[in-house]
């Protein structure tokens, strides 16, 4: 027997979460299905950024992000010649800060508006395999050893960077790496280091930050364009990047978890193939510079949700989901582009360039005509 649905999604990460949401909130129905058999544990995406939160306020669930997550007001900037302080109080919105929550925790609290919304995420589901067929699209599922057939209207994969749903869509994923690799560690520190404030050291080895999710808990990232980094790290190894990086105040106590990772620029060539759609990962990735990945990918379920709802209450037609795509690939494009040129100022080892971001970034940083329009740009309000 085939089960006959509206919108099929694939993926309950924090974009197919948010898709799900949204069509249940706008009345449509959907399934959310998810290849493994529990809600992620780890941390991975930390930033929500302004202009999310003011889409979060509209969809209902701000308050709920504002109570859970620590606020960054600011980061410094420090090269071993100068250190600046940029502030976010000039963001145009009542959310001028930076939210900083672990991605499970972000998934928790997505998940939770999806359930009290009437919506379910199925996990232990993995996409087999999926063709169009008239009217829509129909997808093999694999659980518990059997494939049950499921034929939907729509399909989105949000199934990240190695998507299913791409592949299956055959939609190119084309782009590069970046030269050398780069760490993340989420620790407990003792650090005089505010708890609201992030920090970006940059040096001859590469970029240190740490950002803080409370007041001794924070998320180091190391990238090194010239090195290839241990695939995790121990204490001793962190604390001697801090010290080279000349984060004096701050002492590693225990090293909670750690994972080494190539930095990737790529771009899917379309978001759209027939009746099938791709949002977040599965579209963009990009250095983790800026914070910018799960946000964009927010944005892209927020506008798709909004479409497929208008289409399917038979208020639009359905060529208002050629928009999607034309909207929404800009901006990645123009994301990707942005944070190229950030990774590559941070991190590129030219000594010629090493010797720039040292001498003339802070500077720059500090000049409040060049780091607001920056800023506007990152916190996704411009």
């Amino acid at each position: 027997m085939i089960a006959e649905i509206e919108t099929l999604v694939v993926g309950a990460g924090p974009v197919g979460l948010f898709l799900a949401a949204e069509l249940h909130r706008r009345g449509r129905s959907c399934v959310l299905l998810e290849r493994s058999n529990a809600p992620s544990t780890h941390s991975k995406a930390l930033a929500v950024m302004p202009g999310t939160m003011e889409m979060f306020e509209r969809t209902g669930i701000a308050q709920a992000f504002v109570a859970a997550a620590n606020r960054i007001d600011g980061v410094r900037f420090t090269t071993p010649r100068r250190s600046v302080y940029v502030p976010f109080a000039g963001i145009p919105s009542a959310y001028n800060y930076v939210s900083i929550l672990p991605q499970w925790k972000t998934q928790a609290l997505l998940e939770a508006r999806l359930r009290e919304l009437g919506g379910e995420v199925l996990y232990d589901r993995a996409l087999v395999s999926l063709i169009p067929v008239i009217g829509g699209v129909e997808a093999r599922i694999e659980h518990a050893g059997d494939v049950l057939t499921m034929r939907a209207r729509y399909l989105v994969g949000c199934d990240g960077i190695a998507s299913t749903v791409r592949e299956q869509a055959g939609i190119d994923f084309q782009g590069r790496s970046y030269p050398g690799t780069a760490l993340l560690a989420d620790v407990l520190v003792d650090t005089d280091v505010p708890v609201n404030e992030a920090r970006v050291h940059v040096n001859a080895r590469g970029v240190v930050t740490m950002f803080p999710m409370d007041e001794h808990l924070r998320r180091i990232v190391v990238i090194a364009a010239r090195e290839v980094l241990p695939q995790s790290a121990r204490l001793e190894w962190l604390e001697e990047r801090l010290r080279d990086a000349r984060y004096r105040e701050t002492r590693v106590v225990e090293v909670l978890w750690s994972n080494a990772f190539r930095v990737h620029r790529r771009i899917a060539s379309a978001m759209r193939c027939g009746n099938v759609f791709l949002a977040g990962d599965s579209v963009h990735t990009h250095s983790p510079v800026g914070g910018q990945g799960m946000n964009i990918g927010l944005h892209d379920a927020y506008s798709l949700g909004e479409k497929l709802a208008r289409v399917l209450d038979g208020k639009a037609p359905a060529s208002l989901l050629d928009a999607y795509e034309r909207e929404r690939l800009t901006v990645a494009r123009s994301v990707l582009r942005r944070t190229d040129v950030l990774t590559r100022a941070l991190a590129h080892p030219n000594p010629l360039l090493r010797l720039t971001r040292e001498r003339i970034a802070p500077v720059l940083a500090g000049m409040p005509a060049i780091y607001r329009r920056m800023i506007r740009q990152l916190s996704l309000t411009a």
